[in-house]
């Protein structure tokens, strides 16, 4: 999924306004708007003219930052934020342990109960 936040600070940075970037890439404001508070995703010809001038790369854009290799030659591309979870998750070795025994079930007890334990979450 696009990042809303990361077009809006690559935007910035770029120092155009949302209306400056529409003109340039020819849409309305109301959809950089739109873009930029994930209520809407660029179809693939704009979010390619959004790439090419703000000058950032889709992996950027869609949260995959960072690359992690194993001894397997296997790579995986990550977001800053999953990769803050999963060490938060590493740092709680009982939870941590209880992941790698048995990763599914225990995702569906904590889903399952996860209202119980914040119930400000929204389903």
């Amino acid at each position: 999924m696009v990042s809303g936040q990361r077009l809006r600070e690559a935007r910035k940075r770029a120092n155009l306004t949302q209306q400056e970037l529409a003109s340039i890439i020819g849409v309305k404001a109301a959809e950089i708007s739109q873009y930029e508070s994930n209520k809407r995703t660029p179809r693939w010809p704009v979010f390619n003219k959004l790439l090419d001038t703000l000058k950032i790369s889709a992996d950027e854009v869609l949260g995959r930052e960072i690359t992690v290799h194993d001894d397997e030659d296997y790579e995986i591309k990550l977001a800053k934020e999953d990769l803050q979870i999963l060490s938060n998750i590493k740092a709680n070795p009982k939870l941590y342990k209880t992941l790698l025994a048995n990763p599914e079930r225990t995702v569906q007890v904590i889903s399952n109960n996860l209202k119980k334990v914040l119930p400000e979450i929204n389903d």
